[in-house]
């Protein structure tokens, strides 16, 4: 158990340095629409799967059955095979669980817990991010247009083309940084519940 947790704690740390260094400056990443856009039979059976498992909670909000279906929708919500992740349910139905386990929460589940949030939280990174990437595209685009109308500004125009062009490149290397990041955490997340999982068996 010890060795498991070295191996779940140390991914867990060094991303989390890893962002720490790399977002020193505003940084960006776009939207994945690959996912919502082609849904799938399996999406359409976690999609009843879960509406069926809220309907549990709601009756039985204290009971076994209660707690049993908070860890299945936790696990759903993650589910790599899901094209409709939502780690924030998932960790609001993996916290729920928690509750109402009447055994104290094993390792295993308390960094399950910890990755869902440091992948819930660079979620949200991501998000802001992309609307700075937005709204600098936005500005040298302006400034492009600006510059060709302004021949009289142009040096001008042109240094602050530069200035933008130059920290559009930064905020997308950091982009590029952060999708990589969050890949691992979402591939350790996984791996995780295979090995609980396995475990279980």
């Amino acid at each position: 158990m010890n060795k498991f947790m070295l191996k779940m704690n140390l991914p867990v740390f060094l991303a989390l340095v890893f962002v720490m260094t790399s977002c020193s400056h505003t940084m960006n990443v776009s939207k994945d629409n690959s996912a919502s856009t082609y849904p799938s039979a399996a999406d359409d059976q976690n999609s009843q799967e879960i509406v069926e498992l809220n309907q549990v909670v709601k009756q039985n909000s204290q009971s076994s059955k209660a707690k049993n279906a908070h860890l299945k929708l936790a696990r759903l919500y993650t589910d790599h095979n899901n094209h409709r992740r939502n780690y924030y349910k998932a960790i609001k139905h993996l916290e729920a669980y928690i509750i109402l386990d009447e055994s104290p929460a094993d390792d295993e589940t308390l960094n399950w817990l910890a990755a869902l949030k440091e992948i819930n939280h660079l979620s949200k990174e991501i998000s802001r991010l992309s609307k700075e990437i937005t709204r600098v595209q936005k500005q040298l685009k302006k400034s492009n247009k600006s510059r060709t109308a302004l021949t009289k500004t142009n040096r001008k125009l042109t240094r602050e083309e530069i200035k933008l062009r130059e920290k559009n490149r930064k905020l997308e290397e950091s982009n590029q940084k952060l999708h990589k990041t969050i890949e691992m955490l979402k591939n350790l997340d996984q791996r995780l519940e295979e090995k609980r999982r396995n475990f279980n068996n």
